[in-house]
């Protein structure tokens, strides 16, 4: 669906809009709504008064300063709700300039629920390095998919970057993780049988700490996961019947417009605003240009003062093909 052309429908049963803009945390925990019975552990939440996440400076680098608009498509808001609800993981997919990943960002924005806990898959990934592994001195640390399995009152976001580079086996193991909500480091067994109770480990996140009874960890409620998965291989049909598969067209004029004035919003005015569009317009041409990345690097010398060095005066083409070529880093 076009994000420019069609608004995105708003039923009330809509956590998520796509806004790109925080929501009000009052509002949320008034909304926000339980899991299916079915995905309900019985691992502890923490407390109200826990101490929040630490601050998100990915999702500056990604999405650019909280509070801009941005014009999300109508099926990935409706979409990012259905896997909300069912707490079913989201299988996006799309080319590499659509923005898969950014997806797990704006959620957790736009639901306050702090940074995208990120477990970037590669083909030697396996499942014991996403839940846990030596942090030296005889402690553990939990990996991504470990520390989002922590029980909280509100579940934190769980980006598996690239979930089809990974093995063969592996989807399997890490949906069906998910689908326990819990899994122990046998490690830590012997020590607690010593000394029944607690064990502290690290968590995915410097200097934050877990308690964990009988080496156990259990959720409260399944972690909100994005899935990305750029084609590289071929997910098993039973993987992606327990998903909610969303598919990211390419960024349209409207899209790539909101991505340029998020980041630079200085440059939409006068003979900066005519290059943006000129600029936008090239990269719809081509299909095989990586258009988000190549708008930013354009911009960015732009910003760096690179148009008046083209020696283009307001010819506005000229000076584009030629900041074009220097951050395409082409030849003369």
């Amino acid at each position: 669906m076009d994000a420019d052309s069609q608004a995105v429908p708003e039923p009330s049963w809509f956590l998520y809009r796509g806004t790109g803009t925080p929501m009000n945390p009052a509002d949320r925990d008034r909304r926000w709504p339980a899991p299916p019975p079915w995905r309900t552990f019985s691992g502890a939440p923490d407390s109200a008064t826990a101490p929040p996440p630490p601050q998100d400076v990915t999702a500056a680098r990604v999405l650019g300063p909280p509070g801009v608009p941005w014009p999300a498509a109508p099926d990935e808001v409706v979409r990012v709700n259905i896997a909300l609800r069912l707490r079913r993981p989201l299988l996006v997919s799309g080319g590499p300039d659509t923005g898969r990943s950014a997806v797990a960002h704006r959620i957790a924005r736009e639901l306050g629920l702090g940074p995208v806990l990120r477990w970037r898959v590669t083909g030697g990934s396996t499942l014991t390095d996403a839940l846990y592994g030596p942090a030296g001195g005889g402690t553990f640390r939990l990996g991504p998919l470990g520390t989002a399995l922590l029980p909280r009152r509100l579940p934190r976001v769980l980006l598996v970057d690239g979930l089809d580079r990974g093995g063969f086996d592996l989807p399997e193991q890490v949906l069906g993780t998910l689908e326990d909500g819990e899994f122990v480091l046998p490690e830590l067994l012997g020590r607690t049988e010593k000394d029944p109770g607690t064990a502290v480990v690290h968590t995915w996140e410097t200097g934050r700490t877990a308690t964990l009874r009988d080496a156990l960890v259990r959720c409260h409620e399944p972690p909100l996961v994005v899935i990305t998965s750029g084609g590289e291989a071929d997910l098993s049909p039973g993987c992606v019947r327990q998903c909610v598969p969303l598919t990211l067209p390419p960024m349209t004029a409207g899209q790539l417009t909101a991505l340029a004035r998020a980041r630079f919003p200085a440059l939409a005015e006068g003979r900066h605003g005519r290059l943006l569009e000129a600029l936008v317009e090239r990269l719809l041409r081509d299909p095989d240009t990586d258009a988000p990345g190549l708008l930013l690097d354009v911009l960015h010398l732009v910003d760096e003062g690179a148009l008046d060095e083209t020696g283009e005066g307001d010819e506005v083409e000229a000076a584009l093909d030629t900041v074009w070529r220097w951050a395409a880093v082409e030849g003369p």
